[in-house]
């Protein structure tokens, strides 16, 4: 039964804000391990990368309906503020110390230090700005439970409106486009190494897969959504199993780290889209075992 209110424009600002902010986190995680090569000096500025794992979370809870997994973000997001915060901190108390004591090496250590300590700064804001939206997002996402519980209750008519499947299908498709350019800049590193490693294919494929998922998003059809996940738990698995067998490989270049990110990037981006799938593909089954009865 769908008894689910839609998104206001406060709620579909506040989702739009979340996956700004984790994709800001996620450019300055790209900035840092640009960058870090070209410093001599030891830094603890690795620990952004823990926002590999935590701004996709972000980004699933600005999509997903749900107030619970909302807060277990914000408890995340909470804990990305502390770690950013230390490695803010340290960079502090080096330019600090170099400043009292200065030496023939303080100049390019308080250059470096001061970099990091920049980079950590925007970090905690953005941090800060994201934990703020989640915030409000779990206000609206819980608003909504109640008003859908009240409504379950309230319900008298025979057959319930399909809004739940119409923004689904919606977020399909909008992250299904979003996924086609990271899907073409992907092919454009990894096209010369599929021929040596058929690894690298799973991601390339997820090009056609997203295409075929575009078209499926605007069908309300069990059987095309049936293909469209399992296509999708095949791709997901083989780029799970991709990552993990690059984990320990040697990334020398840019390049090589950035589809890296990408690889674990589409393996959250699979996750998010199954859970979307199956929920949709439950929806339709039990409206057409409603319409049988």
């Amino acid at each position: 039964m769908d008894f689910r209110p839609v998104d206001t424009l406060k709620t579909i600002s506040t989702r739009n804000l979340i996956r700004s902010y984790a994709l800001t986190n996620l450019f300055l995680v790209l900035v840092y391990t640009s960058i870090e090569p070209y410093f001599n000096g030891a830094n603890v500025s690795w620990i952004h990368q823990l926002h590999l794992i935590l701004q996709p979370l972000a980004i699933f809870a600005s999509i997903a309906d749900s107030s619970i997994f909302t807060g277990v973000t914000l408890i995340f997001s909470f804990s990305a503020i502390v770690f950013d915060g230390v490695v803010l901190w340290l960079n502090f108390i080096a330019v600090s110390r170099c400043i009292a004591e200065p030496s023939a090496t303080c100049f390019e250590m308080v250059f470096e230090k001061f970099i990091w300590g920049m980079l950590a700064f925007v970090h905690i804001f953005s941090d800060t700005m994201l934990s703020l939206r989640l915030i409000s997002l779990r206000s609206y996402l819980v608003k909504k439970d109640v008003n859908e519980k009240i409504a379950m209750q309230n319900y008298d008519g025979e057959v319930p409106i399909l809004k739940t499947v119409d923004v689904n299908c919606a977020k399909l498709r909008i992250l299904h486009v979003f996924l086609l350019p990271i899907g073409f800049l992907y092919a454009f590193f990894m096209l010369g190494r599929t021929f040596s490693n058929l690894l690298w294919i799973g991601a390339l494929i997820h090009v056609f897969v997203d295409l075929y998922g575009i078209s499926v998003s605007r069908v309300h059809d069990t059987w095309s959504l049936g293909i469209l996940m399992g296509l999708q738990l095949i791709i997901g698995s083989i780029n799970l199993f991709t990552v993990v067998y690059r984990i320990p490989e040697p990334r020398d270049t840019i390049s090589e780290d950035l589809s890296f990110y990408i690889s674990i990037f589409y393996v959250f981006a699979d996750c998010l889209l199954l859970y979307f799938i199956i929920a949709t593909f439950r929806i339709l089954q039990g409206y057409e075992k409603l319409k049988k009865n």
